[in-house]
C-alpha cells in the first residue's frame, strides 16, 4: 500500500535532503540523527553490507578505503569506484543512496509515497541523466518525476508568471547558476547554465582547516598517531565555518600529539580566505545572464540555494554586483528538496497493487556499462533539450528521454536546453514557501477522480453486459487484450536489496543464456539492461516462412518467436470512444474520415509518393506526391508539393502535411504546409532522407538528423522553435513514430547487428525499453494503431520482408502478411479498420490495402506505376 503523500528528493554531491508534501503542506524530512540532511556517502563493511549516510561517514573516518563519497560527480564515468576492494559504478552507489532515502521516509511516514520527484543539476547533459535513470531503476523507485534543481528552487520560492529569476546554488562541492523565466506554469531555462565545478562548502572547509594547520608549527602531520586527532580537527573546522555565518568570531580547539592550543578565526579572516572563489561565482552569474540575453534589471530576483549560500559574504558580493535582488532562504540547503516535494503532487502517481510487489530492478549489477561522456553533452547549433533518460543496453550507449518533467509541453513555443515543462493549468505553489513577487497559483490536491462508467463491475453484483463498440485492431487481429497493469513501488516498508537478484540474473545470462534465432542461427544475446524483471523469452524456431501467396488466417499462426514482457509497465488501454472521436475528423482533400466507400473502404485520402525517372535514390530519380482515394481510385497531384518531395505524412487532425524534400545535391530538408497546399515553409535542413512524423497534438514533429556522424532523433515545434535531441546513443536508428498519448516515441535502433523496435519516453516518465526481441530479426517501419493497442512493423529476415504486428508491451508478435515479395511501410486508416502497405522491391513499389483482420486484400497500384510510402494516418 502507498501512503497519500508526495516525496521530493535532492541527491546532492555531498549531502542528500528530502521533503514531503501531504495535506497541502510541505515540510522537510529528517534523514539523519543530527541533521535533516545526510552525507551522500556509502561505506562497505567487511561482510559486504553497506552503510549509508551518517553511519557511513562515521565508519569511514577510521577506514577511509571503504568509504565512497561524491560519487554523483562520477556519474557516467566508466571507471569503477573502489570501496572496500569492491568495484561499484557511480549510478549503482547513487541507487543505494536513493533506496536508503526511500526506506527512511517510508518508515517515518508509515508507508511508501504515492508520488516521487527527484532533482538533477540543470547543466547535466543527456548522458548524465541517463545514468541517473539507471540509478532510479536500481533503487526500484517506481515512477519518478524529474526536474532540474533550479526549477525546484523557483517553484519553492513561488516565482510568479512573467518573472525572470537567477537561481544561485552554492552547495557542498559545486556551484551552478541558471536563469529561468516562468510563463503560466511553464519554466523555461534561458541560455546556458554556468558553474564552477569543485567549488563549494568543502573547499571553504579546506581553507579553514589549512589556516588552522598553519598555526601548528612543529607538528608531524604524517605521524599515524596524529591522524585521528586531525580528523577531529577537520570536523571542528567545518563547524567553525558554519558558525561564522551567524557569529563574527569563533575559536577552534586543537589537541594533537605534542601540541594543545586554540586558534581564533574572525569572520573577516574567513572571508579573506574565500574572497576569490566567491568572486568567481559572481563572474559565473554574469556569464549566465549574458547567455540568457538578460540584464540584472530584467530579473525579479536572485534566489539563493545550497548550504554555503548562507555565508554573508556571498550576499554582499552579489548585492554589489547586481543590486538589491538577492532573495535568501532560511534553509537554503533544503530548498531544492522542498521544491521537489511541492511538485511531487504532479508527479506520476503510484497505484496500489493488490498483488505482491515487483521484485528486482531493470538494470543489473554495480559495474558501470557507461561508455563515457556523450559528445552531445556539448553545446551545438541546435538546442539540446534536457533529459531524464533511461538505460537500454549494456553493450552500447543507451537511448534516453530528454525531458525533465512528466508532461508534454502544451505550448508549441520555443524552448532551450533543459527547458522545464509543465502542463497548462498550473502546479500548485508551495504552501509556506517564501513568496517572490506576484500571487501564485493556489495549492490543489492534484488528485484525479475517475467515475465509474456504465457496466463498471460492482462488488457482489454481476458485471453488466459490455455495450456494443467497434473492436480494437488487436481484437480484429485475434490478439489477447490486457487491461492497464498497475505500477507500484517495491514494498518500501521492508528494506530490500535489488542488486542481489539483478547480479545473479546478469551472471546467469552472460554464462548460459542464448536466444533461438530464425533458421537455426543463434540470435544476438539481449543486453542485460534491456531486460525487465520477470521477462520470459520463449525461443522457438519458426521454420520456413509461409509459401508465397496469401497467408493463413492470423489467429491460426503460431511457432514464431514471441517475447512476453511481464513487467511493471502500463498495459494497453482500449478505448471505444477513440474510434467514435475520430469519426468527426477532417479527411483532407477528397474524402471524409467517417465515410466509407464500396466494401467499407474508408474514403479518407492516402497521400503517396509517386516515383519517376531512374532507380530510387539515383540522380535521375524524381519523386512527386499525389493523393489516392482508396475507395474510388482517384488520384490527384497534392497541391503545394514540388518535384523532389517524398515521404508525406498527414497531421493527426489532417489539417497539415509534413514531408521530406530531396534536393538535387541529395541533401534533404523538411517542409510543412496546410492541407490545401498553402503556407508551405521549410522547417529544418540537413536531415536524413527518413520520415517526419507528427506529435498527437500536431504542434511538433520528430525526424532524424546526423549528429557527430550518428543519426539521432530530434523534435521541433512547427512554429520554428529550437530542435530538441531525443537520443544520444552511437547506434544507427530511424523511423520514429509517436504513441497516441504523446508520451513516447517508437523507433528502431541497430544493436549487435540487429534492428529492433525501441520505445523511448518523451514525457519524463521512465518507460524506455526494447519492444521487439532481437531473435525475431530486423524490425523497422513501426506504425501504431490509432487507439495505441497494436504496432505494425516490417520484419526482415535475409531478403524476406513481411508486415508483422506486436502489442506495445512486446507480446504477441505475429505475422500479418507472408507474400514472397517485399512488403513494407505499413499505415493504419484513421478508424483503425484497414491497413495499407507497399508490396514490391524498392524500384517497383505498389500500394496494397486490406482489412485489419486480413480480409479483402486489394492492390491499388496498377499498370506498372511506382507508388510507395502510403500515409493514411
Amino acid at each position: 500500500m502507498t501512503a497519500d503523500y508526495g516525496l521530493g528528493i535532492d541527491l546532492g554531491t555531498t549531502h542528500t535532503a528530502a521533503a514531503v508534501s501531504t495535506g497541502g503542506h510541505v515540510e522537510s524530512v529528517r534523514l539523519g540523527a543530527r541533521r535533516m540532511e545526510i552525507p551522500s556517502a556509502v561505506f562497505v563493511k567487511d561482510d559486504g553490507e553497506l552503510l549509508v549516510g551518517e553511519a557511513a561517514e562515521r565508519r569511514g573516518r577510521d577506514e577511509p578505503g571503504r568509504l565512497a563519497r561524491e560519487f554523483k560527480r562520477r556519474l557516467g564515468d566508466s571507471v569503477p569506484i573502489l570501496a572496500g576492494g569492491m568495484p561499484f559504478s557511480a549510478h549503482a552507489l547513487t541507487g543505494k543512496l536513493l533506496r536508503f532515502v526511500l526506506d527512511t521516509v517510508t518508515r517515518g511516514q508509515g508507508g511508501p509515497p504515492a508520488r516521487v520527484a527527484l532533482t538533477y543539476p540543470a547543466y547535466w547533459g543527456p548522458y548524465k541523466r541517463e545514468q541517473l535513470d539507471q540509478a532510479i531503476r536500481l533503487a526500484d523507485a517506481g515512477p519518478v518525476r524529474l526536474l532540474s534543481e533550479p526549477e525546484a528552487v523557483a517553484r519553492w520560492r513561488n516565482v510568479a508568471s512573467g518573472q525572470t529569476v537567477a537561481v544561485y546554488d552554492l552547495g557542498g562541492s559545486g556551484f551552478d547558476v541558471a536563469v529561468l523565466r516562468r510563463e503560466g506554469d511553464t519554466f523555461t531555462l534561458l541560455g546556458t547554465p554556468e558553474g564552477v565545478d569543485q567549488l563549494g562548502g568543502g573547499d571553504f572547509d579546506a581553507a579553514v582547516y589549512a589556516h588552522v594547520l598553519g598555526a601548528l608549527d612543529g607538528v608531524d602531520l604524517g605521524d599515524p598517531e596524529t591522524a585521528p586527532a586531525l580528523a577531529r580537527l577537520r570536523r571542528d573546522c567545518v563547524e567553525a565555518k558554519e558558525s561564522l555565518s551567524f557569529d563574527t568570531e569563533v575559536t577552534v580547539a586543537v589537541a594533537v600529539p605534542g601540541r594543545h592550543t586554540r586558534v581564533r578565526i574572525s569572520r573577516s579572516v574567513f572571508e579573506g580566505l574565500i574572497a576569490l572563489p566567491v568572486r568567481d561565482t559572481a563572474d559565473a552569474t554574469r556569464r549566465a545572464l549574458r547567455s540568457a540575453g538578460v540584464t540584472a534589471d530584467d530579473l525579479s530576483g536572485i534566489l539563493l540555494a545550497g548550504g554555503s549560500s548562507r555565508i554573508p559574504l556571498v550576499r554582499r558580493v552579489l548585492a554589489d554586483e547586481f543590486g538589491p535582488l538577492v532573495a535568501a532562504d532560511a534553509h537554503p540547503e533544503l530548498s531544492v528538496a522542498l521544491g521537489a516535494a511541492s511538485i511531487s503532487r504532479r508527479a506520476p502517481a503510484v497505484a496500489d497493487s493488490a498483488g505482491p510487489a515487483s521484485a528486482g530492478p531493470a538494470s543489473a549489477g554495480p559495474a558501470s556499462a557507461g561508455t563515457g561522456k556523450s559528445p552531445v553533452d556539448e553545446p551545438s547549433e541546435e538546442h539540446v533539450a534536457a533529459s531524464r533518460g533511461s538505460a537500454a543496453t549494456a553493450g552500447a550507449a543507451s537511448e534516453i528521454s530528454r525531458r525533465e518533467s512528466a508532461a508534454v509541453v502544451s505550448s508549441g513555443g520555443p524552448r532551450t536546453e533543459t527547458a522545464a515543462t509543465e502542463p497548462a493549468g498550473g502546479s500548485p505553489g508551495a504552501p509556506g514557501a517564501p513568496a517572490l513577487g506576484a500571487t501564485t497559483v493556489p495549492a490543489g490536491s492534484g488528485a484525479t477522480t475517475v467515475p465509474a462508467g456504465p457496466g463498471s463491475p460492482v462488488p457482489g453484483e454481476p458485471a453488466a453486459a459490455a455495450p456494443d463498440r467497434p473492436r480494437s485492431p488487436a481484437e480484429r487481429l485475434g490478439l489477447s487484450l490486457r487491461g492497464p497493469e498497475k505500477l507500484d513501488f517495491t514494498d518500501l516498508r521492508t528494506p530490500v536489496d535489488p542488486w542481489a537478484a539483478a547480479e545473479a540474473e546478469a551472471a546467469a545470462r552472460a554464462a548460459e543464456h542464448q536466444f533461438g534465432g530464425v533458421s537455426g542461427d543463434a540470435a544476438p544475446a539481449v543486453p542485460s539492461q534491456a531486460v525487465e524483471p520477470g521477462t520470459q523469452f520463449i525461443a522457438a524456431a519458426p521454420g520456413a516462412d509461409a509459401a508465397p501467396g496469401r497467408r493463413p488466417p492470423v489467429p491460426a499462426m503460431a511457432g514464431f518467436v514471441v517475447m512476453i514482457v511481464v513487467s511493471a509497465v502500463a498495459g494497453v488501454a482500449i478505448s471505444s470512444s477513440l474510434s467514435d472521436a475520430r469519426e468527426g475528423e477532417a479527411a483532407g482533400p477528397g474524402g471524409s474520415a467517417s465515410a466509407a466507400g464500396p466494401g467499407g473502404i474508408p474514403e479518407a485520402n492516402l497521400v503517396i509518393r509517386v516515383d519517376t525517372g531512374g532507380p530510387m535514390g539515383s540522380a535521375s530519380w524524381q519523386p512527386t506526391i499525389q493523393t489516392l482515394n482508396a475507395a474510388t481510385g482517384k488520384r490527384e497531384p497534392l497541391t503545394g508539393t514540388e518535384p523532389g518531395d517524398t515521404l508525406p505524412r498527414w497531421s493527426n487532425d489532417r489539417s497539415m502535411i509534413a514531408l521530406t524534400h530531396r534536393n538535387p545535391d541529395r541533401t534533404n530538408e523538411i517542409y510543412v504546409m496546410d492541407r490545401d497546399g498553402g503556407n508551405r515553409r521549410k522547417l529544418v535542413g540537413g536531415v536524413t532522407g527518413g520520415r517526419v512524423v507528427w506529435s498527437p497534438d500536431n504542434r511538433t514533429v520528430a525526424y532524424v538528423k546526423v549528429r557527430n556522424g550518428v543519426p539521432q532523433i530530434f523534435t521541433m515545434p512547427i512554429d520554428g522553435g529550437p530542435a530538441e535531441q531525443i537520443t544520444v546513443s552511437a547506434n544507427d536508428k530511424d523511423d520514429p513514430v509517436w504513441t497516441p498519448d504523446g508520451k513516447s516515441i517508437i523507433y528502431w535502433a541497430k544493436i549487435d547487428g540487429v534492428r529492433s523496435l525501441w520505445k523511448i519516453s518523451v514525457s519524463g516518465v521512465s518507460d524506455n525499453r526494447a519492444v521487439t526481441d532481437p531473435g525475431l530479426g530486423d524490425a523497422v517501419d513501426p506504425a501504431i494503431s490509432p487507439d495505441g493497442s497494436l504496432i505494425l512493423f516490417t520484419r526482415k529476415i535475409d531478403d524476406n520482408y513481411d508486415i508483422w504486428s506486436v502489442e506495445p508491451d512486446g507480446s504477441n508478435a505475429k505475422p500479418v502478411t507472408s507474400d514472397a515479395t517485399r512488403e513494407m511501410d505499413p499505415t493504419w486508416s484513421p478508424d483503425g479498420t484497414w491497413l495499407a502497405y507497399v508490396r514490391g522491391d524498392l524500384n517497383h513499389p505498389a500500394v496494397v490495402i486490406e482489412r485489419a483482420d486480413g480480409a479483402d486484400e486489394q492492390t491499388l497500384t496498377t499498370n506498372g506505376a511506382r507508388e510507395g510510402h502510403p500515409c493514411w494516418f
